[in-house]
């Protein structure tokens, strides 16, 4: 009987090893080089939409972006953002009704001591919107959630560029 539980004891053991030493770790979790990572945002104000949004996605997974670079694991230069809105229909009347709206970021990472971590990248989403004319407030409104919603997938590609970029070993110098 001793010797049985001993078996199942053991058999238990082996298996939570091998389950902890494949790998597996929850979805939207933060690898493990990134969690000791705090990240200072430079470039974009402190009410941004698309920092907030950042932020918000590091909270969620152990992350954090401070208040000043030295305080930071890797400084996040934003070169250039840029919001546009571009008629691209009429309507009968010679109004315009469907619109072209983009969100443009172009940014780099570096350590505070200016070491290039990930180079100049671009992140440029597109979105057509019609708007016909019939209740203008409310299309306003659904514009503003459009362009919302394009800042909230910029700052979920940043990250997981992030999380890719800080995770991979570093490429031997041959």
């Amino acid at each position: 009987m001793i010797r049985r539980s001993f078996i199942t004891a053991s058999v238990s053991a082996i298996l939570a090893v091998m389950l902890s030493a494949c790998g597996y770790h929850l979805r939207g979790s933060l690898p493990p080089t990134m969690l000791a990572k705090t990240f200072f945002v430079e470039g974009v104000g402190r009410g941004d939409p698309f920092l907030r949004e950042f932020s918000r996605i590091l909270s969620y997974t152990g992350g954090s972006v401070t208040a000043t670079p030295g305080q930071a694991g890797a400084v996040i230069h934003v070169v250039h953002v840029r919001q546009d809105r571009r008629p691209i229909g009429l309507s009968k009347q010679g109004r315009a009704n469907l619109f072209d709206l983009s969100y443009r970021l172009v940014y780099e990472v570096t350590t505070p001591q200016g070491e290039i971590l990930l180079p100049r990248e671009e992140i440029e989403l597109k979105r057509d919107y019609f708007n016909d004319q019939t209740s203008p407030l409310s299309q306003t409104h659904e514009e503003v959630q459009i362009q919302q919603e394009m800042q909230r997938e910029a700052a979920e590609l940043m990250f997981r560029r992030l999380a890719y970029a800080l995770n991979r070993p570093p490429e031997d110098e041959s």
